[in-house]
């Protein structure tokens, strides 16, 4: 019987998006009066390697031009829709504290003692 459960494996350390992939520097800069966003320049560095591949796709380019705006558009319920939820969602409540506060003969019927 084992109570203490034992050694766990160590995580795995993550997979290079590519195999030359330079290492992950995380950190900020001291000692630098502008320092530079990583984040921004590690995106930057991606694409030209993409496109340097000839795997990037231009989100902008014609042909993605009508996926990307599907993408970006709001899709669901139209604003009557919503209205209309919303007004359902009220006509509930106040038929639920209607019941709620009833003056009956046992008084008021919270549920608390």
């Amino acid at each position: 019987m084992c109570f203490f459960g034992g050694a766990k494996a160590a995580p795995a350390p993550k997979k290079p998006e590519f195999e030359d992939a330079p290492p992950v520097v995380t950190g900020e800069q001291t000692g630098v009066d502008k320092p530079k966003n990583t984040a921004k320049a590690t995106e930057k560095l991606r694409m030209m390697r993409k496109k340097r591949e000839g795997t990037y796709v231009d989100p902008t380019a014609d042909t993605n031009l009508e996926r990307t705006t599907s993408l970006l558009t709001r899709s669901g319920m139209s604003q009557a829709d919503r209205n209309a939820r919303k007004i359902r969602q009220q006509k509930a409540k106040q038929n639920y504290n209607r019941k709620k506060f009833s003056k009956g003969i046992t008084g008021r019927k919270t549920g608390v003692a």
